[in-house]
């Protein structure tokens, strides 16, 4: 495999890597996309940034936002990607754009033990589909699902935007206070870190309270984390419930007994703060289908670079 330049494109950051031709990632660097104008400007500054001035040999992107027509819109950004743009900013031909977790979906079966802490179910089962979804600045899910011949196909979608499920009575509060706010509540309004941060308002809006400032989800962690904001506490709690939800009724509707894969870094650096039994409970609690659920393991990605192996798995596929 010749050099190719990775890129991971998100809403807040922008994630470069180089990937040699023995298959070794290096160069990496991450940015906030709304540094740039545009994906050109990115890759220009980061050849020179990294020394390299000739054009790679193949450019593989995956963005946040869904692959129509061979273009993707950042959902939560103002980037336009499309195979010509990534063509013309790197003077390649060879060219890979997909959905940022079409990437994840891709890069699950190469996941080793040490990856992956698992969080309940008995055993996978071989040959069954794989579902990845992870909340950051939205929500992603895809899966990944065997092609028949050893490999493995990455199928993408919405999932983030589909319709929020509630569970009970302060769920639902909650939910009819996001719809006079936003009208359509998806999942991503609640399981997302700007969703962290409506979930932390709607709480303090339904107790009475206000605040002059929106907080930010890295605070809500953290004075959740201190035990000393009641606030915090609960919507960190809503949120992990949801999830867990939200993970079984993908895992239903996916078929996905292969296991469930939760990616993103929101998750990853709450640490000892998601509270996996509670998350394990909810994704199983599916009444007549919890036999079905049960077996499932449920696994936290503790690796940080899926969108890059899934990025090379991708290219690999191509040759």
């Amino acid at each position: 495999m010749s050099r190719a330049v990775l890129a991971d494109i998100g809403g807040t950051n922008i994630r470069f890597a180089t990937l040699s031709a023995d298959g070794d990632l290096a160069d990496r660097e991450a940015w906030l996309t709304s540094l740039y104008s545009g994906f050109e400007d990115a890759l220009v500054a980061y050849l020179e940034q990294v020394g390299r001035p000739e054009p790679p040999a193949a450019i593989a992107a995956c963005a946040a936002g869904p692959l129509i027509g061979g273009r993707i819109e950042l959902t939560n950004g103002t980037w336009t990607l499309s195979h010509e743009i990534l063509r013309n900013a790197g003077g390649t031909p060879q060219t890979i754009l997909v959905n940022d977790f079409t990437a994840v979906a891709r890069a699950i079966p190469t996941l080793r033990p040490a990856d992956c802490e698992q969080i309940g179910g008995t055993h996978a089962e071989d040959g069954a589909t794989r579902l990845a979804l992870g909340p950051g600045t939205g929500l992603g899910v895809a899966c990944a699902v065997p092609d028949g011949k050893g490999g493995w196909i990455a199928n993408p979608g919405e999932g983030g935007h589909a319709d929020l499920a509630c569970n009970n009575d302060r769920e639902l509060a909650i939910m009819f206070h996001l719809m006079r706010q936003f009208g359509h509540v998806g999942v991503e309004r609640v399981l997302s870190g700007p969703g962290l941060e409506n979930l932390y308002l709607a709480i303090a809006a339904l107790d009475g309270k206000t605040f002059r400032e929106k907080p930010l989800a890295a605070d809500i962690a953290r004075a959740a984390r201190s035990g000393n904001d009641p606030l915090a506490t609960e919507a960190v709690s809503v949120f992990t419930g949801m999830l867990g939800s939200t993970a079984g009724s993908l895992a239903l509707t996916l078929g996905a007994r292969g296991g469930v894969y939760i990616a993103g870094g929101i998750i990853r650096q709450w640490g000892p703060l998601f509270d996996r039994r509670l998350f394990r409970h909810r994704f199983e609690a599916k009444g007549r289908m919890r036999s079905y659920l049960e077996p499932i393991p449920c696994h936290l990605v503790i690796a940080e670079d899926l969108a890059f192996r899934g990025l090379t798995a991708l290219l690999r596929d191509q040759q």
